[in-house]
């Protein structure tokens, strides 16, 4: 009789482990798609690769001009010039403006249009890429002000508040962006807050870097418990991809956003 109370146990959770089993994270590709066919980092070849694979979200970097220029931009200078201290119109001067796809560095104006009309095409399909964005550290409050401003105008422009995840290693911005569109998700980047820490500052979300979970795997559980999303940067390695699996995280940014599908067997 025990062994088979035993057996009609097993059966009754064996669809819930399936269910667990099955439960994939999210892939985000890390400044967009830009290893497929020539493309550039943050470019917006590498944005719309991205959404016609349907990965689950394209990660790109946002920053300010001296003269209040949003730009999508990873580095905080560009040829020996500090971004925040130059204009836009002499940083488009420069050789590095011209990304090695052929492209120019784009306006966030620019960039989250190409966004919106790649998402309605998307639609068709039933997918969803989501936008995330990473708030790059700005040189004064002042900046950072201006910089989410003309985010949150930009989203409201191309109606994209449905699609938008906010990142940053400024937890200021983080703060400030939670308070300011408290329905988005704001994930903080550093990784020396534990999730408790975070949520009692207002932020919804974290999103590591992958030692910082080799450090510290209870944090997983801990976000997970308090109804928090947990992502984890930059994976480009299957063994790294396994463990981030096993740990349960929600999203992985990657490199290798194609490869990932594949070490992670969707």
């Amino acid at each position: 009789m025990k062994r088979i109370l035993f057996l009609l146990t097993m059966l009754a959770l064996f669809p819930m482990c399936l269910v667990a089993q099955q439960t994939k994270p999210g892939i985000i590709a890390h400044r967009g798609f830009h290893r497929f066919e020539g493309s550039a980092e943050n470019s917006m070849s590498a944005l719309q690769y991205a959404v016609a694979h349907d990965f689950e979200g394209t990660e790109f970097d946002v920053q300010l001009t001296a003269d209040d220029v949003a730009i999508v931009y990873h580095d905080g200078s560009m040829q020996g010039r500090v971004i925040a201290e130059t204009s836009f119109d002499t940083l488009r001067q420069l050789p590095a403006f011209t990304l090695k796809s052929g492209e120019t560095v784009p306006t966030l104006d620019a960039f989250l249009g190409a966004c919106r009309q790649a998402l309605l095409e998307q639609q068709s399909r039933g997918k969803h890429t989501r936008l995330f964005f990473e708030i790059k550290p700005q040189t004064s409050s002042v900046q950072r002000h201006h910089l989410i401003g003309q985010i949150i105008e930009t989203i409201g422009k191309y109606q994209l508040h449905d699609d938008v995840f906010f990142i940053s290693f400024d937890l200021e911005a983080c703060m400030m962006m939670a308070q300011l569109m408290p329905d988005v998700h704001v994930a903080y980047l550093e990784g020396d807050l534990s999730p408790k820490q975070l949520q009692e500052k207002g932020i919804t979300d974290i999103d590591y870097h992958l030692s910082k979970f080799d450090a510290h795997p209870e944090w997983v559980k801990e976000a997970h418990d308090l109804g928090m999303i947990v992502g984890v940067w930059t994976v480009n390695t299957p063994e790294k991809a396994q463990e981030m699996l096993q740990l349960g995280v929600d999203y992985i940014t990657t490199d290798e956003p194609q490869l990932m599908r594949e070490w992670l067997r969707y």
